[in-house]
């Protein structure tokens, strides 16, 4: 984790440049990559969700293209996903089904989301995901040859994954900031809902930061650092600590297929899922470095809570000097 703090510090710096003083010149574009495993918590386990890929592409229009709207005042930003992820059981040295706590399963999706700031301190989402689970996801052949390679013991349960199955997400998001401290301290609220045949659930969550902070359109915390901001970009960092509480009524992942009963092993989910999340990040004009502590109470009946740590790289590029945004 140490390495981890370091080498984001590290590309912060190199990829700053001379940050303080940037004139009226800002970046349309974004890419960034992250990854998620309980593997960085150091507590010597791989269970549940055991990894995740997440890369993302962001840009800012032009004005009236890509459904954004045709007026300057409001920050429009386009995502684009592409993200891969696996789960397990609490030990993936089991090999008899009737020990596991959650299905073997592989989860594979891109997208599209748009990201509408209307004020300074409100973000509205909407976005679709287009994916699919089962053994064409890559999940069994990532974990095995990753296993393989580092010298982790080899998977025994992969036979009896979520099988092969197309999924499509409906998604949307409302978040709205508070300041208490000016620049210094505030809180923001997020209230998410996902619909479709992978996954439906929806989630309210609060989030205190504390550090140097900017308003939510101008703001890392959700990825609205390209497009029009400050004339001149400020270096910013901050700590940030969120709860949750999510209701899920499907996840393909630990129930199966909405339309059969193909999958060799299924378990049934807990609907209240509490979500804690502690968190590091630290933005320069051209890079943003995350560090993200996540903590969920367990999904599953026959389960336990989990713990995961995630990083996240953010670079941003294609400077213009006087369009929207």
């Amino acid at each position: 984790m140490r390495k981890g703090i370091k080498l984001g510090l590290l590309l912060c710096v190199l990829l700053s440049g001379r940050e303080l003083m940037a004139q009226t010149d800002y970046r349309v574009q974004e890419a960034s990559i992250a990854n998620e495993n309980d593997v960085y918590t150091f507590r010597n386990q791989d269970k549940y969700y055991s990894n995740g890929l997440l890369f993302h592409f962001r840009f800012v229009p032009e004005s009236g293209k890509w459904l954004s709207p045709k007026s300057n005042d409001t920050k429009f930003i386009v995502d684009f996903e592409l993200i891969h992820k696996f789960f397990t059981p609490q030990d993936v040295r089991f090999d008899d089904v009737d020990e596991y706590e959650r299905p073997y399963a592989g989860w594979l999706n891109t997208g599209v989301s748009f990201s509408l700031f209307p004020s300074e301190s409100v973000r509205w989402m909407y976005g679709a995901e287009l994916g699919l689970v089962g053994k064409a996801s890559g999940g069994e052949g990532l974990q095995t040859w990753y296993h393989n390679a580092v010298g982790f013991p080899k998977p025994r349960g992969w036979q009896y994954q979520i099988p092969n199955e197309p999924f499509v997400n409906l998604k949307a998001a409302f978040d709205k900031q508070f300041v208490v401290a000016p620049r210094t301290f505030d809180v923001v609220s997020s209230t998410e809902i996902k619909v479709g045949t992978g996954q439906t659930n929806a989630m309210q969550r609060v989030d205190f930061r504390l550090g140097k902070l900017f308003s939510l359109n101008n703001s890392a915390f959700k990825n609205a650092l390209i497009g029009r901001g400050r004339s001149a970009f400020e270096n910013r960092a901050y700590f940030f600590a969120g709860y949750g509480i999510q209701y899920v009524l499907h996840d393909i992942t630990i129930q199966g297929s909405l339309w059969n009963d193909n999958a060799p092993h299924t378990e049934d989910i807990v609907p209240w899922v509490r979500h804690l999340r502690i968190g590091w990040a630290a933005s320069s004009r051209n890079a943003t470095f995350k560090m993200t502590y996540n903590w969920l109470s367990r999904e599953v009946k026959n389960a336990r809570s989990q713990a995961y740590i995630g990083f996240e790289l953010l670079i941003r590029f294609g400077p213009r000097s006087s369009r929207r945004q």
